[in-house]
């Protein structure tokens, strides 16, 4: 705990740190065990996980409350998910170049699809997109980080951040198309 309160500068900084660490340390080893089935490793995950939270700390503006559990359950995960790739000597996916062409004439499905009536639905195929994708929706619209944030919380290149969002829209943009042709028969 020593070495994350060396890294904050401020009194207040260190003292919402270890209320936060306090609170959630036990909750986000039970994610990261519940993952990775190896105590030793889960204890790895949430040590890392802590250590990003000393460099997004302002992030979190109530300790108690539901958004930092779920934003402390989604680092956890992804760090969880690091370290079992990294067990499994599992290759990270190889990362294309996103196409930079678009439909032309043809509006973004995703963008008008986003009003209150569907954002019920539209929640619910973000929450069936892939672990890989969804992490990222959830870090830039839930959590609003950058998408150099991004990378460093997932601990990868803001290009890779790039592309998994661009993969996320398109997977998105391919189930709401889906949907809008079920309906149409």
């Amino acid at each position: 705990m020593l070495l994350y309160l060396s890294m904050l500068d401020t009194q207040t900084e260190k003292e919402k740190f270890t209320e936060i660490y306090e609170q959630y340390q036990h909750f986000c080893w039970y994610v990261a065990n519940g993952i990775l089935n190896d105590a030793h490793l889960a204890e790895d995950a949430v040590q890392e996980t802590f250590l990003a939270l000393t460099r997004h700390l302002d992030r979190v503006e109530q300790v108690d409350s539901p958004r930092t559990r779920k934003f402390l359950m989604t680092i956890v995960k992804s760090k969880a998910i690091d370290l079992l790739r990294k067990e499994k000597g599992e290759k990270a996916l190889l990362l294309e170049e996103p196409e930079q062409e678009k439909d032309k004439g043809q509006p973004d499905l995703l963008d008008s699809y986003i009003t209150q009536e569907n954002y019920n639905r539209l929640i619910a195929c973000i929450l069936e997109l892939d672990e890989i994708y969804r992490v990222v929706f959830e870090y830039k619209y839930l959590h609003q980080l950058t998408e150099k944030e991004i990378a460093d919380v997932l601990g990868i290149t803001t290009k890779a951040v790039n592309v998994r969002y661009y993969r996320a829209r398109r997977k998105l943009q391919e189930m709401i198309q889906g949907e809008v042709a079920s309906y149409g028969r």
